[in-house]
Formats: C-alpha cells, structure tokens, sequence
C-alpha cells in the first residue's frame, strides 16, 4: 500500500496508481519499486507546479528491453489521459542503487515529462538523487531502502555539486549577460529569478551541510547566511515561488534582472570558496 504521507497530494497518487497498474498490466513483476525524490520528498511539493521526481526499481532479471516495452505503453496512456503532474525520473535495480550513479554500465530508461528513452544523462543520474533518497526518499511501492546498502559518497556529492556550479550555473550566468539576447531577455521575467537565485542556493546549501535542500529551504539558507543586502532579492524569488502576487520587492524588471544577476555571481563564488 503506498504511503499515508502528506507530502503526496491526491493528484501525485492518481498518476503513480496508473503508472504501477499499466506496468504491472504490461510486465507483470517487473518493478518491484517505487521511490519519490524532488521537492514532494522534501516537503516543497505544489500540487500546480510540482512534478514527479522517481526512481523505479526493476526486478534484477529484467533488461532495458523489458522496460521500455512496459514503459513506453504506460507512458503514453498517461499522456492521452493528460495526466498531471508528469513524471521525471530513471529507472534502476538494486544493484544500481548499491554502485552508485558513477558506476551505472552503460544506459538506463530515463523518463522526462512522461516519455522514456534510452540514456546516460538524465535529471536523476547524479549524486543528489542518491543523497535525497537517503535523506528523506519516498518509498511508495515496495520496501523501504535498505540505507546500509544505498550507495553514499559525501566526497563525490561535494565535488559534483562544485563541477555543477561551474558548468551550468556560470554558463547560465554568463548566456543571459547580453540583455538583448533571447537568454538575455527571458532573464527579465520572474522564472530568472526563481530559478537563478534559489537554484545556486541549493548548492551552496549541499557544500555548507552535505544534504540537500528544497527552494523553500534555500531561501530560508540565504536569509540566515548571506548579508541583508542579497535578501530583497532572496524575497522576491520565494514570492515567486510561493506564487504570491503582494509583497513584491522589484517594480522594475531590469533592476531585479540587475539583483538576481549580481547574487547568483556571488553564490557561486562564495560556494567554490568553501573548504572541500
């Protein structure tokens, strides 16, 4: 039986019922797991907005062929249904979960917005899919993980949390740099903001404590850490987020691109700063 958790709203539970019943219709046996990372796992789930961030566990005699044939018939009943939230997320066995996303041989079923492909990327393939399913990971179908055997490598976390600092974040930054630029101009809207500010805060927050944080947690870091200069800014992106139209801290969105711009480049040197 899944969960009696709060963290999964109605809406959650409505598109994992369907997705395990087609899968077991398809592939009878075949996923033995279950598990909810992401913002619902860590309490910042909005029924609005929020997707599902999941790892499946197949049985370990399954292959990717098998997977895909049970995926991709259950996938794409939940987008003629039109069913939200979709789901992002991989699908793994136990052995994975032991070795770690460095050490996964070769490709995986990766889901994104309701369709799977075969990959070696994917938003789940890293270490903080790991650290948050040790940290407070969902199990909603099947057993709860065995944490003794979950692969954790406080090292690796920190290292690809810095090589993320420097190879999205700063690339990010410096994309939206020229104003008049499609980047550029997107960077004047309130998704930036959102995502700029409260994104690079998460990782600062990984370096600073070894777990991970939601958006709302970030923006409740940068307000214990960071000097009241950068906090006008830091409101205005949980207001974002919260979805809140009172209290808004900018008027002008050149200046708010302004803040957010200045911030993020501050996080991030500040983040690369810490002690490893």
């Amino acid at each position: 039986m899944p969960p009696d958790d709060s963290r999964v709203f109605p809406a959650v539970r409505s598109v994992l019922d369907a997705l395990l019943h087609d899968l077991e219709t398809h592939a009878p046996g075949l996923i033995i797991g279950a598990y909810i990372t992401g913002s619902i796992a860590l309490g910042d789930g909005r029924p609005d907005r929020s997707d599902i961030d999941l790892v499946l566990v197949r049985n370990p005699d399954a292959d990717n062929a098998a997977s895909m044939a049970a995926l991709e018939p259950a996938l794409a009943t939940l987008r003629q249904r039109r069913q939200k939230p979709m789901i992002d997320g991989i699908v793994l066995d136990a052995r994975d979960l032991e070795a770690g996303p460095d050490r996964l041989d070769g490709a995986r079923p990766i889901i994104f917005a309701n369709v799977a492909r075969l990959g070696t990327d994917g938003s789940a393939h890293n270490p903080v899919t790991w650290q948050t399913l040790r940290q407070c990971g969902i199990a909603y179908h099947g057993d709860q993980l065995d944490l003794d055997r979950l692969w954790h490598d406080p090292a690796r976390l920190d290292s690809w949390t810095r090589s993320n600092l420097v190879s999205y974040w700063r690339r990010w930054l410096a994309r939206n740099d020229r104003l008049l630029s499609r980047s550029g101009v997107v960077s004047l809207g309130t998704w930036a903001t959102e995502w700029g500010v409260l994104g690079v805060t998460r990782l600062h927050y990984t370096l600073t404590t070894g777990h991970i944080t939601s958006k709302r947690g970030a923006g409740a870091f940068a307000l214990d850490t960071f000097p009241a200069r950068w906090h006008r800014v830091v409101r205005e992106a949980v207001r974002i987020r919260e979805g809140r139209r009172d209290e808004r801290q900018f008027r002008n969105p050149l200046e708010r691109r302004r803040h957010m711009r200045e911030y993020v480049a501050m996080v991030i040197d500040d983040a690369l700063a810490l002690p490893d």
